[in-house]
C-alpha cells in the first residue's frame, strides 16, 4: 500500500511510524492476539451463563418460590398502601395543594423532589470523600466508622418500599444470585464450625459477607444510562481530586513513614496516600478509576470533555507513579492490557510503549521494579519482607487444613487488632486460606470466578458502543483489583471492598438499562 504525503503535512511522521514494518508487525501480532483471545470457544463458553443461573432452574428452586413468598409478605403490604394513595391522590386535597406560580421553576423543589433511593447512590460514589470529610469534622466523627453501615441499612429498607410503593416491585436477575448465596451459606458455615472466640470470628467474617450487599445495589438500582455516565463522570473527578491531592503531596514533601521504602532502595523521596490510608491502598483506587476515565475518554464527545477526561487521566497516572505501589502498577498492567484486548488489541503497543518510555523518563519506576527482582530483595524479603509472611501463613495452614482456624484469627485487620502477636499477611488469598481452610478458598475463588463469567457475559450483551466501552474499562478495572489482592489485602479496606462490589453490580446491570 502506497501513502501520498502532502509537503507540510504535519501527519508525515506518523504515517511514516505507521506504515514501518516494525509497527505493521507488532500491529498484526496484536491484532491476532485479540483475535485468539477474544476469539476462542474457551471464551465464549466461558462467558456463557451456566445452566445452574438460568431462570428456569431459579424458578423450579423450592429455595427461591420459598424466599419470593417471605418476600411478598412484606411488599404485599406496601404495594396495597401504595395503589390506595394512588386511587384517593386525585381528589386529595392534601396531595393537590396549589403553591405559588413562582415554585413551578424551583430547582430546589425540583431536586428535592427527585430524592429517591437511587440518589443515596451518589454517595456510594464519592466514597473517599464523603469517608475523609466524615473523619475531619469533629462533630460527624460518631459516624466515621459507620456511615456506610446506616447507608447500606437505609437503601435496603427504603429501595423495597419505593418499589412496592410505586406499584413496580420488581428485582433485576443478573445470574449472580445462586453463586453469592451458595457461597454466603459456605461462609456461615465455616463462621458457625471455626469459631472458638465467636464475637471475634463475627468481625472477621463481616469482610466476606457484608459488602456483598453493594452488588445487589447496583444491579437493581442502576435504572438509566444517563444515571451511569453522571456516576462514573463523578466518581472519575472524585477520583481526580484525590490523585490532585497525592500529586501536591509529594510536590510539598509530605512526611512519611520511613518503613514504607525499603532501606536498599534509594532515590525514593516520599510515598503519596492522598486522603486514604496507605500509599497501596491509594494505588488500587486509582488501577480503578484509571481504567474508567480511560473508558469516558474514549468515549467523550466534544473537545472540552476530551481534554476533561485527558486531564484526570494524566493526573491519576501520576499519582499511581508516586504512590511507588509495585503491587499497584502490575495490576494496573494487567488491568490495561485486558481492556486493550477488548477494545482494541492494537492499544497493546502503544501501552508497551508508555511503560517503556515512563521507566526511562522516570527513574523511580525502573529502579523500583529492577529491585523486585534483585537478591537485595528476595534476601529483604525472605528475612522479615512478604516472603517471610507468606512462609508463616502456610505453616499456619498447615494446622488447619481443610476448614481453617476461623476467621478474624489471622493476617488481616481484625487479627492485628485483637490477636496478639498477628500481623498483615499481604495476601487476600492467602489470609482466606488460613482462616477459612481450603473450603474457604475454594468457594471464594469460585464466587470471583462467576463474577467475571458473569460480567463478561454482560460485556457481550452489549450493542452499544459507547456502553461496551465502559463495561470492558470496569471489568479490566476488577481484575487490576482481583490481582492486586494477590500481594496486598485490598479487599479488608472497606472503600475498596465497596468498589468492587457494587461496580460488579453495575455491570451486570448495564445490558439491562434504558436510554433515559
Amino acid at each position: 500500500m502506497v501513502f501520498r504525503i502532502k509537503e507540510g503535512s504535519g501527519l508525515a511522521t506518523g504515517v511514516l511510524i505507521e506504515n514501518s514494518v516494525i509497527c505493521r508487525v507488532l500491529s498484526g501480532f496484536s491484532r491476532t492476539i485479540g483475535a485468539w483471545v477474544f476469539g476462542s470457544k474457551i471464551l465464549d463458553t466461558l462467558g456463557s451463563p451456566p445452566r445452574y443461573t438460568s431462570h428456569q432452574v431459579m424458578e423450579e428452586s423450592i429455595f427461591f418460590k420459598a424466599a419470593s413468598r417471605l418476600a411478598a409478605l412484606f411488599l404485599a403490604p406496601a404495594a396495597a398502601a401504595g395503589s390506595c394513595l394512588r386511587r384517593q391522590s386525585r381528589h386529595s386535597r392534601a396531595l393537590n395543594l396549589r403553591f405559588p406560580a413562582f415554585t413551578a421553576h424551583s430547582r430546589i423543589l425540583k431536586a428535592g423532589g427527585g430524592i429517591r433511593a437511587e440518589t443515596a447512590l451518589w454517595l456510594v460514589a464519592l466514597y473517599p470523600l464523603v469517608d475523609y470529610l466524615m473523619r475531619l469534622a469533629p462533630s460527624l466523627n460518631f459516624l466515621a466508622g459507620a456511615w456506610d453501615e446506616l447507608l447500606m441499612a437505609f437503601i435496603i429498607v427504603a429501595w423495597p418500599l419505593q418499589m412496592a410503593l410505586g406499584g413496580r416491585p420488581a428485582f433485576r436477575y443478573t445470574g449472580l444470585e445462586l453463586p453469592v448465596l451458595v457461597y454466603a451459606g459456605i461462609t456461615l458455615f465455616l463462621l458457625f464450625m471455626r469459631s472458638g472466640n465467636f464475637p471475634l470470628a463475627v468481625e472477621g467474617a463481616r469482610i466476606y459477607l457484608q459488602y456483598l450487599m453493594w452488588f445487589f445495589v447496583g444491579a437493581n438500582l442502576l435504572l438509566s444510562r444517563r444515571q451511569f455516565y453522571a456516576l462514573v463522570k463523578g466518581m472519575a473527578a472524585m477520583a481526580a481530586l484525590v490523585a490532585a491531592v497525592g500529586v501536591y503531596q509529594y510536590i510539598a514533601g509530605v512526611e512519611t513513614p520511613a518503613h514504607w521504602v525499603d532501606q536498599a532502595e534509594t532515590g525514593i523521596r516520599a510515598r503519596v496516600f492522598s486522603i486514604v490510608v496507605s500509599p497501596n491502598v491509594l494505588g488500587s483506587l486509582m488501577v480503578i478509576f484509571t481504567a474508567i476515565t480511560a473508558g469516558l475518554l474514549l468515549t467523550a464527545r466534544g473537545r472540552r470533555e476530551r481534554g476533561a477526561c485527558l486531564a484526570a487521566l494524566a493526573i491519576m497516572l501520576a499519582c499511581m507513579v508516586l504512590t511507588y505501589s509495585r503491587g499497584a502498577w502490575l495490576a494496573l498492567g494487567l488491568s490495561a492490557t485486558a481492556f486493550c484486548l477488548m477494545y482494541n488489541p492494537r492499544l497493546l503497543i502503544a501501552m508497551a510503549a508508555g511503560f517503556i518510555t515512563s521507566a526511562k523518563v522516570v527513574p523511580g519506576i525502573g529502579a523500583r521494579l529492577g529491585y523486585l527482582f534483585s537478591p537485595a530483595y528476595l534476601a529483604s524479603s525472605q528475612r522479615a519482607g512478604r516472603l517471610a509472611l507468606w512462609q508463616a501463613a502456610l505453616e499456619k495452614f498447615r494446622s488447619d487444613p481443610l476448614l481453617g482456624s476461623g476467621y478474624g484469627t489471622f493476617g488481616g485487620a481484625v487479627a492485628a487488632r485483637k490477636v496478639p502477636g498477628s500481623f498483615y499477611v499481604d495476601n487476600f488469598y492467602l489470609k482466606t486460606l488460613v482462616e477459612g481452610g481450603i473450603v474457604g478458598l475454594l468457594s471464594f475463588l469460585w464466587l470471583l470466578a462467576s463474577v467475571f463469567r458473569h460480567s463478561y457475559g454482560a460485556y457481550k450483551k452489549i450493542d452499544d458502543g459507547g456502553l461496551k466501552t465502559m463495561a470492558a474499562a470496569i471489568l479490566a478495572a476488577l481484575l487490576g483489583v482481583a490481582a492486586h489482592n494477590t500481594v496486598e489485602n485490598i479487599f479488608e479496606v472497606p472503600m475498596m471492598a465497596t468498589y468492587f462490589w457494587f461496580l460488579a453490580g453495575v455491570l451486570a446491570a448495564l445490558p439491562h438499562i434504558r436510554e433515559n
